[in-house]
């Protein structure tokens, strides 16, 4: 419960990088949504890797093989949060059956930034599970399991 409740200390910092990113580039600036979707996730995606290694699993694995599977993980996040946001977004722009909610959300931002926030909220759920599972497991501890199960 420690570390869900610090990866998600990390993980407001994170979405607010992330978000910050996505509506400057996207809200301000004109960006297509996806382009500052993915900028802000690489911001955010830096930030995460760094406060999870060092604050919150306080990992000892080597690093190369910790980041090829951090980025393996940071990937697979991301594909699943952009099918979101791309979803979101075909919904909100072509269902007849949400038109009056996004004439709604179009009073306070761009239907395209509330699907972000949706899809941010998968990422989440679907990262946390692969970083705690996979990237920041105590890799000694998988070596000794797999002795005790073989020998």
């Amino acid at each position: 419960m420690k570390h869900f409740i610090k990866y998600n200390a990390i993980g407001v910092m994170n979405t607010a990088i992330t978000l910050a990113t996505f509506w400057i580039l996207h809200e301000v600036l004109d960006w297509s949504p996806e382009l500052s979707n993915f900028l802000g996730f690489v911001a955010g995606g830096l930030n995460s890797y760094i406060m999870n290694r060092i604050w919150n699993f306080k990992s000892t694995n080597k690093k190369r093989s910790e980041i090829i599977r951090f980025i393996i993980v940071f990937l697979c996040s991301y594909l699943v949060n952009l099918a979101v946001l791309k979803g979101c977004i075909y919904l909100l722009e072509n269902a007849s059956w949400c038109a009056d909610f996004t004439g709604f959300v179009s009073q306070f931002m761009k239907p395209a930034t509330f699907a972000n926030l949706i899809a941010n909220v998968v990422y989440v759920l679907v990262s946390f599970t692969l970083y705690k599972k996979w990237v920041f497991t105590d890799r000694r501890e998988i070596k000794d399991e797999r002795r005790e199960v073989s020998g």
